[in-house]
């Protein structure tokens, strides 16, 4: 969708096209609780400190209200943020357990959802798989049908490990709340060290890497406390596991030491898994409300649930967030023929 331009004063939104899916809200309640519903209203009115404007709802991701429950700060879906008073009226939805009406002083946050449609590029500078990627540490580019990390630290970048960090990184749509309830499809192959980059010596059968989602935070730089998200860990012996971390980071002005992260959680692991370092394999990773589930080669290996998902640990709360790809050394990576859909 494409936000119209505000005139400053008046009705501040233009006619436009509204979407032909569904529209649900998502209502974080201040006792804790959440109910999602479809609602009866297609307007929110809220007063800026430049204009009164009524914000159509499909242009809204999300919004966080204030501590006196009227001021509230919008998340809009073209990237755009607004602040302003709302005047909104008790709130009705059709629900699973028959209407509701909530007034605006229990409500802590919402989240507006799109039946259907696409999940947003976000912003990068590689475009691949219908998403919007940004190359951390090392290099990477497009060859043919896939998108392959290249055996070249990042220009600008202190690679090392003394500097700010090893292992080529993908990241896309980094902390977005409109990355939720998703699918994604991928193939990932993890090929071993390439001898031109290999400044730590090691074996050039190793292989490691992990595929993160809910993607809260990160940063560049492992010496800034930020990494927040789930992660499929895998090895090239076979073994894997599925986790989150919060605020993970190495405790030192540069070079890897002190590695702390502040809450982690495991879910599930297991060995056996047989990677292929040429074909590599396919991946599917659904992630519904709480729910996690991975298939590998078309074979379900992990279908878990988080219920703490949704607690705000250190600041940050997965769930919501984009996708990544990492190598914890200086392992050659590759992804396939990615898609993802929201769920």
């Amino acid at each position: 969708m494409v936000l119209m331009t505000m005139a400053l004063a008046g009705t501040a939104w233009a006619e436009e096209d509204k979407p032909e899916t569904q529209l649900r809200l998502e209502l974080d309640l201040t006792d804790g609780s959440r109910i999602i519903g479809v609602p009866s209203i297609d307007l929110v009115p809220v007063q800026t400190s430049y204009a009164k404007m009524d914000i159509p709802l499909h242009q809204i991701l999300a919004i966080k209200m204030g501590e006196d429950h009227e001021t509230a700060t919008f998340d809009l879906r073209n990237g755009d943020k607004l602040k302003g008073v709302l005047t909104l009226a008790p709130i009705k939805l059709e629900t699973v357990f028959g209407k509701v009406s909530i007034g605006i002083e229990h409500i802590k946050a919402l989240r507006v959802t799109i039946g259907g449609g696409a999940l947003p590029a976000g912003k990068g500078t590689m475009a691949f798989g219908g998403v919007n990627w940004t190359p951390w540490r090392t290099l990477f580019e497009v060859q043919g049908d896939k998108l392959v990390s290249l055996p070249k630290a990042r220009p600008g970048f202190s690679y090392g490990h003394g500097g700010h960090g090893r292992g080529a990184t993908l990241i896309s749509n980094l902390g977005s709340a409109a990355w939720k309830n998703y699918s994604m499809e991928f193939e990932f192959c993890m090929r071993g060290v390439d001898p031109s980059f290999n400044p730590h010596g090691l074996p050039l059968d190793h292989r490691a890497g992990y595929v993160m989602f809910h993607v809260a935070d990160a940063k560049e730089s492992w010496n800034e406390r930020g990494w927040s998200n789930y992660t499929l860990s895998l090895s090239g012996d076979g073994s894997w596991g599925l986790g989150c971390g919060y605020n993970s980071h190495c405790n030192v002005a540069s070079g890897w030491g002190n590695p702390q992260t502040e809450v982690s959680r495991s879910l599930a692991d297991g060995k056996g898994l047989k990677l292929d370092p040429q074909a590599g394999n396919k991946f599917r990773i659904d992630v519904r409300g709480t729910r996690i589930q991975v298939w590998v080669d078309g074979k379900q290996l992990a279908d878990v649930r988080d219920e703490k998902m949704g607690a705000c640990i250190g600041g940050q709360t997965l769930d919501h967030g984009g996708i990544g790809f990492q190598t914890p050394w200086e392992c050659m990576i590759w992804i396939r023929n990615f898609s993802a859909k929201p769920l």
